[in-house]
């Protein structure tokens, strides 16, 4: 959607259960955008807040590439800029409801973290908060809520039927299911309408970064209409 992601040697490169990762420089970067208002309270908010980011987005992009793999499929993944990939050459029986399946694993493995960050607030937390520097408490506070907030919330934003989002894939599939010749219009239809209605929304919260990114999802949209439309 934005592009392919140039290579370059500042690229963190690592392996979890045989799955290549990379991690471009360009996804501090964008963190770094994202949580800039973390600084008023600290760097060490700041860099608390790239770590929630890497570990949720990489858990949700592990979701899926687990899900290929368990498939048969070759995976790998990419953290960017805008967020996480997860590529996979799919072979032999691929179907609709492996594509479906795949889609909903990342979002869904940002809902176990979720589950175990509530169990770790609830269970563990209680039995050594006082015990620890008082300092410390805030920022523990600061993780534990914002581990909660992108596993929880931005798994749900990113089941909106809108492309290149996991929602967006699923329809996709349910589309092509009933009209295997429109359904990448369908889809596009339902996630230019949905995306312009999200951005809209977003903009009255004072939410420009969610509503700035809905709003180029919803342009990509019309764009997958148009060349549609001109094929």
């Amino acid at each position: 959607m934005f592009g392919v992601v140039s290579e370059t040697s500042y690229d963190l490169h690592f392996s979890v259960s045989r799955i290549p990762v990379r991690v471009s420089v360009w996804f501090w970067v964008g963190g770094a955008i994202l949580g800039f208002d973390t600084l008023k309270l600290g760097v060490q908010y700041l860099l608390a807040w790239l770590l929630v980011l890497l570990v949720s987005i990489l858990v949700h992009e592990l979701g899926h590439a687990w899900t290929a793999r368990w498939f048969g499929y070759s995976p790998s993944i990419l953290l960017y800029q805008f967020g996480g990939l997860a590529f996979y050459q799919p072979w032999g029986r691929h179907s609709r409801t492996r594509s479906v399946l795949i889609s909903l694993a990342g979002p869904g493995a940002g809902f176990v973290l979720y589950g175990l960050t509530e169990l770790f607030i609830h269970f563990v937390v209680p039995r050594f908060y006082f015990n620890m520097a008082p300092t410390f408490r805030p920022l523990l506070g600061f993780i534990l809520g914002e581990m909660e907030y992108v596993n929880l919330y931005w798994g749900l934003v990113n089941l909106l039927p809108v492309l290149p989002l996991d929602g967006g894939r699923v329809t996709e599939q349910v589309c092509g299911y009933f009209s295997p010749f429109r359904g990448l219009l369908y889809t596009a239809w339902i996630g230019a309408i949905v995306g312009g209605l999200v951005a809209l929304s977003f903009f009255k919260e004072e939410n420009q970064y969610a509503g700035f990114l809905f709003l180029m999802l919803a342009f990509s949209n019309v764009n997958i209409i148009q060349q549609w439309r001109y094929r």
